[in-house]
């Protein structure tokens, strides 16, 4: 099978999960209010899962250099797709009364968690798999399809989720299983297996969740890695309480806020994929040119966020946080992908693939406790640490640029 074909079929799978994921972050402020929960405990279940699946794409990651990428992809896919239903369920059961209060909140937490540990072994498997077929010169080119990738995405799930709303809060989620084990199917039907020279030592599982917990650490990139969770935990922040913003700064209602949130989201997403496909793709920027343009995009987004008025404020604000992360994602990955040899690249990109569930581990639950005090507290501390990271990006490449004579 032609390589831009194979890498067609693996940049799919990175999109339907991505827009599963999105689908659920653009309604999760609704179906939260829907069934009579607080805000800090939908950041606590974003965030539960969000550590699970941080520890678990690493193993999958690792685990793909051995059982093959095909393989756990599939595994991924297929758990996404069954968790979802699960987690859709238990919603359903909330808002028909038949489970509430701390009750509901256990089962959505132990229920989303059961599908992190499985849904973190698509995207650790989709990156392996593309640094497998590219070289090394093509990489960041490789990494920016990826980008791209989740940006799509990330603009399929607001696009799926606005009219599906209509229907009922669920729906969906509903149609995030079902995207997701479609293109399962496909993948087991179409994509060969990688190329990659399969690893014939035991599985053990003890020793692959210390090694994961050790990569995180490698020193030829664990700097790189810190920079995009605390990327990914400034856009938690925002992410996961701009819908109560939307809510309470308007005087809306669930359903009156749910559609105004997915369009924000769709302009979150169009300014990722405008940005991949043009600064990533075609421009080819280096990585850290990426980040040190696309950080301060984020940090202006945020900043409108917090003073936010009318809903094309929100539409604004997250279009241009949106063209800023769709720069720094891909800068932080290449360069993380960079720095490791080709046999390697299962390893790396399980840390990679876990630096965005890092950030998600405490930014949801920070941004909710700090949305009672003040709700635009959550907005301005992310933009503080877009600033901050900014800085130690620029100390980071003249650090570079005295050891070598180029930007890597």
């Amino acid at each position: 099978m032609p390589p831009n074909i194979r890498m067609a079929l693996v940049l799919a799978a990175l999109i339907s999960t991505t827009m599963g994921q999105f689908i659920v972050f653009s309604i999760m402020a609704p179906l939260i209010r829907n069934v009579n929960l607080a805000e800090y405990q939908g950041g606590i279940i974003l965030s539960a899962s969000a550590l699970v699946y941080a520890l678990s794409s690493g193993v999958w990651g690792r685990l793909s250099d051995r059982l093959g990428r095909r393989q756990v992809m599939l595994i991924g896919l297929l758990g996404y797709s069954g968790g979802t239903l699960i987690f859709a369920a238990s919603f359903e059961l909330g808002h028909l009364g038949w489970v509430q209060g701390q009750g509901l909140f256990w089962l959505l937490v132990v229920t989303r968690m059961l599908q992190a540990i499985l849904m973190g072994a698509t995207v650790p498997a989709c990156i392996a798999y593309i640094a497998d077929i590219t070289q090394p010169s093509e990489r960041v080119k490789g990494m920016g399809l990826v980008g791209s990738a989740n940006g799509l995405g990330s603009l399929l799930g607001p696009l799926v989720a606005a009219p599906l709303l209509m229907l009922h809060l669920i729906a969906p989620l509903l149609a995030g299983s079902v995207v997701t084990g479609v293109t399962a199917w496909v993948l087991w039907r179409f994509l060969p297996p990688s190329p990659q020279q399969i690893s014939t030592t035991p599985i053990q599982l003890q020793k692959e969740i210390t090694a994961t917990v050790k990569s995180y650490f490698d020193p030829r990139y664990a700097h790189l890695l810190l920079i995009g969770v605390l990327i990914f935990l400034a856009y938690a922040m925002c992410q996961q309480t701009i819908g109560y913003f939307i809510q309470d700064r308007l005087q809306l209602t669930p359903d009156q806020s749910a559609p105004i949130l997915a369009l924000s989201f769709i302009f979150s997403a169009a300014g990722a994929l405008l940005s991949m496909l043009l600064l990533v793709t075609v421009l080819k920027l280096p990585p850290f040119t990426l980040l040190i343009i696309g950080l301060p995009c984020m940090g202006l987004g945020f900043a409108i966020a917090s003073q936010m008025t009318v809903a094309a404020e929100s539409h604004l604000a997250m279009g241009l946080v949106g063209l800023g992360l769709g720069m720094a994602m891909p800068g932080f990955s290449a360069a993380a992908s960079l720095s490791v040899a080709a046999q390697e690249q299962g390893s790396v990109s399980g840390s990679i693939a876990g630096a965005p569930a890092l950030g998600f581990i405490l930014g949801p639950t920070i941004g909710t406790l700090l949305y009672p005090w003040h709700n635009d507290l959550p907005f301005l501390a992310s933009a503080v640490l877009s600033a901050a990271l900014l800085i130690a990006v620029l100390w980071l490449r003249y650090q570079t640029r005295k050891r070598q004579p180029s930007e890597r």
